[in-house]
């Protein structure tokens, strides 16, 4: 039987793995804006509750977008959260059309309770992403040419995050915290200009590379209140404070007689300058209401089941630079959504025995409407879907491990005839592990 020291060992070293390749974890057009997409990472739970996470605490879960969230973690557990996204998109413009499947592992984070009062979680998650290939074909009068524009690239943020509970009562708790991070990566956009002849495929590139390494950090808060034996109310929110992250840019132009062969480049010029990027405040907020139902008999069983209903709001803000125009988000994006879940038993990890399968599971669904920091033709692109999932428990050995699978659908367009328009199919796929009773990952031992 493996330890669990060899699975959390092969985890991390995929996930290392899968960014180190610099896959690229984006196929949207739009993304040679800025420094791409940004502040929109996927979760396999609460892209089910309309990303609904801000206001959203189970003892169960860890919840690293909102991290005061942390000292509600169940005491005695480790949690370790891994999540892996795959999309495809279908992508039309007038009469062109494109099919672009994606997947990558889209973070890894290990948290757990240190004190009564405290939690601590840290792992790694990207920060933004690029990719994106767009040709197009020019007459001069005399040639013909080809332009091919593309782009590639992650930055990635590893974090820690602590959070403190102000007010740990048992019917009103305050918390809040903290991730530090850092971010590291390169977002690459390339321009290439190439004579269209059969008999020649000299051409021109120019490459602009942007080197982000810098600290950053984003706080939250979190308050809940059970107003009756069967309502609590929770209201939840995170920020990121207007930061300036250090960034090096890079750009250089080559010519060449085979456009597609990098060791024939002639360099016409390089120039490297150091700068900033400029992110002003962003922040969301987010209330949950959970509902204890009443117990329902059957036969030689009783459940009691929950309901929980999420509204939330974000606001992204717009990102200037001190470096190239070309890396600045001049544009807000802003989240709103909502999301149902149901749990036929509020307990199942004390009632599994008597649980036939389909009671152990938590069902979800949610709905989201976003305006993206993208314009075409004058109008802003709009994402909006709805998204369905499952909550799967691992029960056996009185762990809190599960399995959380979604699914959304959705579709990103600014709706103006001949515009670029997705239409996307997501799945979102978590593993939260945690140590059964008999097997603690942090346990004190005391020595005779």
């Amino acid at each position: 039987m493996y330890s669990m020291r060899f699975i959390l060992n092969t985890l991390f070293y995929f996930l290392c793995l899968s960014n180190a390749v610099g896959q690229n974890l984006t196929t949207h057009p739009l993304s040679f804006s800025g420094i791409g997409e940004f502040g929109q990472n996927s979760h396999s739970i609460y892209d089910c509750l309309g990303k609904g996470y801000s206001a959203f605490s189970d003892s169960s879960q860890l919840n690293f977008f909102n991290p005061a969230t942390y000292s509600g973690m169940s005491s005695g557990n480790t949690l370790l959260s891994l999540g892996i996204n795959a999309r495809i998109s279908n992508y039309t413009q007038g009469q062109e059309s494109a099919v672009m499947p994606v997947a990558m592992v889209d973070h890894f984070v290990l948290g757990f309770k240190i004190m009564k009062r405290m939690g601590l979680a840290f792992g790694l998650s990207p920060f933004s992403k690029k990719g994106y290939e767009i040709s197009e074909r020019v007459y001069t009068g005399v040639d013909s040419l080809k332009y091919i524009y593309s782009g590639s690239g992650t930055v990635n943020k590893l974090f820690l995050g602590y959070s403190y509970s102000l007010i740990n009562r048992k019917k009103v708790k305050l918390s809040a915290g903290f991730n530090a991070g850092f971010l590291w990566g390169v977002l690459q956009n390339d321009r290439m200009s190439l004579l269209i002849d059969n008999n020649s495929s000299s051409g021109g590139l120019s490459k602009t590379n942007l080197a982000i390494k810098s600290l950053q950090y984003d706080l939250g808060l979190y308050y809940s209140h059970f107003i009756t034996n069967k309502y609590q109310l929770s209201i939840g929110g995170t920020i990121e404070p207007a930061q300036r992250f250090n960034a090096k840019i890079e750009s250089a132009f080559y010519t060449s007689n085979t456009i597609y062969n990098p060791a024939s480049y002639d360099t016409l010029s390089i120039n490297s300058t150091k700068g900033q990027l400029i992110s002003k405040t962003n922040f969301s907020v987010g209330m949950t209401h959970k509902f204890i139902l009443g117990a329902l008999k059957r036969k030689n069983k009783t459940l009691h089941p929950n309901l929980i209903l999420t509204t939330s709001y974000s606001l992204k803000n717009s990102l200037s630079s001190t470096l190239d125009s070309s890396f600045i988000n001049i544009y807000k994006g802003t989240h709103i959504g909502f999301g149902m879940q149901y749990s036929p038993e509020t307990n199942p990890y004390e009632n599994s025995t008597s649980l036939k399968f389909l009671d152990k599971l938590t069902y979800r669904i949610g709905g989201f409407y976003d305006k993206l920091p993208y314009f075409q033709d004058g109008k802003q692109f709009i994402d909006r879907g709805i998204s369905i999932g499952l909550g799967i428990p691992i029960l056996t050995q009185l762990s809190l491990s599960s399995i959380n699978l979604s699914v959304s659908a959705g579709q990103r367009s600014n709706f103006i005839v001949g515009s670029l328009n997705e239409n996307y199919l997501a799945i979102n796929f978590g593993v939260i592990l945690s140590p059964a009773n008999f097997e603690r990952w942090f346990r004190k031992r005391k020595i005779d």
